[in-house]
């Protein structure tokens, strides 16, 4: 074969492989951006990202989109996540949340994750604080992993696996509209709201509106649930939300949220308490405000990071949701800059102190002189005062004195009466013009 003809192979394949990885690269960032927003719009820290945990995610993300896997935690060789994260030189343990479909997003990723308990659990913890994501297609499903973890000195037991129970997705077969545009789904085995929610791509909370259920209801096969209103069709009262809830035993703060549908970082703001929490059977707590309810001070945004042990600058930006020159101008300092472990680097821009806004100074107008009543034995007097050139009429009454008072023209008033004056002189003297014209004509 020509020489050429290899090389050029050879570069097309390059170009193939280099734009896969990219594509890669993009889409498992994608995902990781979206799980960090969600954390910060729930108040809570963003994880860090870890070249450790992000190749151990693209190594299982691979795995499932060449086998065509959805359901199982176990990868390549039987590996485990706490497996593929030591492999990948993570020392620490580690937890795994995985998601595929057919054409399937990082959004709808995220959506199926917010929408599991368990998954969910992952999403909102307090024990791990580090993260990488992974992402893989074999054309027409797409796969995505985030592997989170917590760094210790020594590895954790071998038979220690954390991770959350396997999210096993019952195929659904999405039921046709009626003749009146309404939709109604009948639930098989191994569905659940959540799911049906997530595959018809409607929030949750209108399903929970449509059938007048509440926020734990746990559907049963053969159950028909409305997912779309005939056409026209009103829906439902929306029922008036509790504002408390009663802790039971077993619950926590994420589950608390996910049975009202509230975010969790409201209700930590809501009763001012920290994400890690602990919650005693009985405890009231408060999932959302009465509409006349005064809500509590705004918890104060992460405005800095402090550096750890082996983080770099690329890594700090995009656990933030930053570009590498956002954070480089938010420091002022060059993609060079030698980091140390304590160091505080600015992540979010301070809101700008109000400065309280002085009313000009005013230069204060000199009274007018007030006239001083005349008396005649056959005219009532006339009381007039001024303030600051604006000339008040007071008038005393009848009763005390027998005087009339006559209220004095303001300064603005003046231009006004001299300007019909001009306007009536001006008006007389056309209409004498006129009657002379008039006459003459007559005489001629």
């Amino acid at each position: 074969m020509n020489k050429k003809w290899i090389i050029g192979i050879l570069l097309c394949l390059f170009l193939v492989v280099g734009e896969t990885t990219a594509v890669q690269a993009q889409s498992a960032s994608a995902i990781f951006q979206e799980v960090n927003q969600f954390r910060l719009n729930n108040g809570l820290a963003p994880f860090q990202y870890s070249n450790a945990l992000a190749a151990a995610a693209q190594n299982q993300a691979n795995f499932m989109a060449a086998n065509t896997v959805f359901t199982s935690h176990i990868g390549s060789g039987g590996s485990t996540p706490q497996s593929r994260a030591s492999a990948a030189g993570y020392v620490g343990r580690v937890s795994e949340n995985i998601v595929g479909g057919t054409g399937m997003t990082a959004a709808r990723g995220l959506n199926w994750w917010i929408n599991s308990p368990v998954h969910y659990n992952t999403l909102i913890t307090s024990r791990y604080q580090e993260a990488g994501t992974g992402f893989a297609t074999n054309g027409s499903e797409n796969f995505y992993v985030l592997v989170v973890g917590q760094p210790s000195d020594a590895p954790p037991p071998p038979a220690a696996d954390p991770s959350p129970e396997v999210l096993f997705i019952t195929p659904i077969t999405l039921a046709q509209p009626g003749e009146d545009g309404s939709i109604v789904h009948v639930v098989q085995e191994g569905q659940a709201l959540w799911s049906l929610a997530a595959h018809y791509e409607v929030p949750l909370s209108d399903l929970l509106l449509f059938n007048s259920l509440p926020a734990n209801a746990i559907v049963q096969p053969g159950d028909r649930i409305t997912i779309q209103l005939a056409e026209g069709q009103a829906p439902p009262p929306t029922p008036t939300p509790p504002t408390m809830h009663t802790v039971l035993e077993g619950q926590s703060l994420w589950s608390i949220a996910v049975q009202y549908n509230v975010k969790l970082g409201d209700i930590l703001w809501l009763n001012q308490l920290p994400e890690d929490a602990v919650l005693q059977p009985g405890e009231l707590i408060r999932v959302r405000l009465a509409p006349d309810e005064t809500p509590p001070p705004t918890a104060t945004p992460i405005l800095y990071h402090s550096v750890r042990s082996g983080q770099t600058l690329w890594e700090i930006a995009i656990t933030y949701n930053l570009t590498l020159d956002d954070l480089l101008t938010l420091n002022n300092i060059d993609q060079n800059a030698i980091l140390q472990p304590g160091d505080q680097l600015l992540v979010r821009e301070a809101a700008p102190t109000a400065v309280p806004t002085l009313p000009p100074t005013e230069t204060p107008i000199p009274p007018t002189p007030t006239t001083a009543p005349t008396h005649t034995p056959t005219a009532p007097s006339t009381a007039v005062a001024s303030l600051n050139n604006q000339s008040i009429a007071q008038a005393t009454t009848p009763e005390a004195n027998g005087e009339t008072a006559v209220a004095t023209q303001t300064e603005e008033e003046r231009p006004a009466i001299v300007g019909i004056a001009i306007g009536l002189t001006v008006g007389l003297l056309v209409i004498g013009l006129l009657a002379v014209v008039v006459l003459r004509s007559e005489l001629i």
